[in-house]
């Protein structure tokens, strides 16, 4: 493939680290692992990195994708806060709370602390003052309870 070639290319040229983007959002989980694990296979010293956006909604299942084919470093956006210049209507990042909240609720150790994190969000929303593309900024926490009609 066309990313193989690349890869081999700077591989060849003796980098160490290579990140993988998916800037306009047209990876898929599939995909995903099976780049990753071709990539690795081929390159196991080699530091890699995946940048994902979530303009059609993939962006947590093509991290969890990679996650599960050996990935640990992902580039993520607060409150999936961002844009891709060159793709009209692409949106920010993969949300780091959400990565976060998905790999801590899987017993990945993130090292991160979700609540301080949420609370960043939550300010850098009423910074830019308006709603961010953060689904856990809304909803919270999985451990949220909700009262239902019924307990009314």
């Amino acid at each position: 493939s066309e990313l193989m070639h690349w890869i081999d290319h700077f591989a060849n040229e003796g980098v160490r680290g290579i990140s993988i983007c998916d800037t306009t959002g047209m990876a898929n989980p599939q995909h995903v692992k099976e780049v990753c694990e071709q990539a690795q296979s081929k390159y196991p010293a080699m530091e890699w990195t995946l940048h994902f956006h979530n303009t059609r909604g993939m962006g947590l299942a093509n991290a969890l994708a990679a996650v599960e084919a050996g990935i640990n470093r992902f580039d993520s956006s607060l409150g999936g806060l961002g844009g891709c210049p060159y793709a009209p209507g692409a949106t920010g990042n993969v949300c780091t709370e959400e990565l976060v909240h998905m790999f801590d609720l899987m017993g990945y150790n993130t090292n991160i602390n979700l609540d301080l994190l949420l609370e960043c969000s939550a300010q850098l929303r009423d910074l830019v003052g308006r709603a961010l593309p953060s689904q856990l900024l809304l909803a919270g926490k999985v451990d949220r309870i909700y009262e239902t009609v019924c307990q009314s």
